[in-house]
């Protein structure tokens, strides 16, 4: 088994993305090349961009329940210069207005589960037979938690907007311009490819065209991060009718599981019958 602290440390950590590089060159292709020169946004934030962002953002907030998998990808800037790739496989299932449930298998050590019930929060790591519990002083809906847990415990849900209420809210209000670069096959699928910017991050998203516009990737380039390192994320597998029984999103311990301490505003708390931020 791995020590506590390092098994804390991950919980503390949470499912933060790490802000980092994956993106994938195309400089090889000059027709590409050519076509991403071309792109010439002709207002800092451009109504057609806005439009596809809002119809995609109304159309998941209208949604009662769903859920997508997700293969994410970033590079970690190592000390000598070199970037190492990493990343992990994730499934998100979502019941408005409280519930989440994310399965992550990381590449590299396995996999973890983080449920939330507008009640508490749990992080379950299988392999270590350990989790952390953090049992909320009052209910909270999705939007509340999520500030929540980033605030007290550091845990930052990536992609946590898309989970919203107003999925766009945050994302149009650090906004400083924004364009489409054109129309997009993903894997068969036509998509809207958006660019937009705020002073920290560039984001691109590909959206998909039709009656069901819903995300198909999104990379993310961090301008103020060492290296300026970039996060990738494949969306796939999208459903708008998940199992969302209560028990999809409650844990129980099994039988000698390990609870594990929670960093509470940067103070380590043990873990008794429940720990409330």
């Amino acid at each position: 088994m791995k020590s506590g602290a390092k098994r804390s440390g991950w919980v503390a950590a949470g499912l933060a993305a790490l802000a980092l590089q994956v993106g994938i060159a195309n400089a090889a292709d000059p027709a590409a090349a050519k076509r991403a020169t071309a792109v010439v946004p002709t207002a800092e934030i451009d109504a057609d961009a806005l439009a596809v962002l809002k119809k995609f953002g109304g159309f998941l907030a209208a949604q009662p329940r769903f859920g997508f998998e997700l293969d994410l990808a970033y590079e970690v800037l190592q000390e000598d210069g070199q970037r190492l790739e990493f990343g992990s496989f994730r499934r998100y299932t979502v019941r408005r207005p409280d519930r989440l449930r994310i399965d992550e298998v990381r590449r590299s050590d396995g996999p973890r589960e983080m449920y939330l019930d507008g009640k508490r929060l749990t992080v379950w790591i299988p392999a270590d037979k350990a989790y952390a519990l953090a049992k909320f002083s009052q209910y909270r809906d999705l939007d509340a938690t999520l500030d929540l847990v980033r605030d007290a415990l550091n845990i930052v849900v990536p992609l946590g907007d898309l989970l919203r209420s107003d999925p766009l809210a945050r994302i149009e209000e650090d906004m400083a311009s924004a364009y489409v670069v054109g129309r997009e096959d993903l894997a068969g699928v036509p998509c809207d490819h958006v660019a937009w910017r705020t002073d920290d991050v560039d984001t691109e998203a590909w959206i998909a065209a039709g009656d069901q516009p819903l995300v198909q990737r999104v990379v993310l380039h961090y301008l103020q991060l060492d290296g300026q390192p970039r996060f990738s994320a494949q969306f796939r597998s999208w459903t708008l009718t998940p199992d969302v029984a209560d028990s999809k999103f409650e844990f129980a311990p099994p039988e000698g599981a390990e609870q594990l301490p929670l960093s509470v505003r940067g103070r380590e708390v043990q873990p008794k019958e429940e720990s409330t931020p």
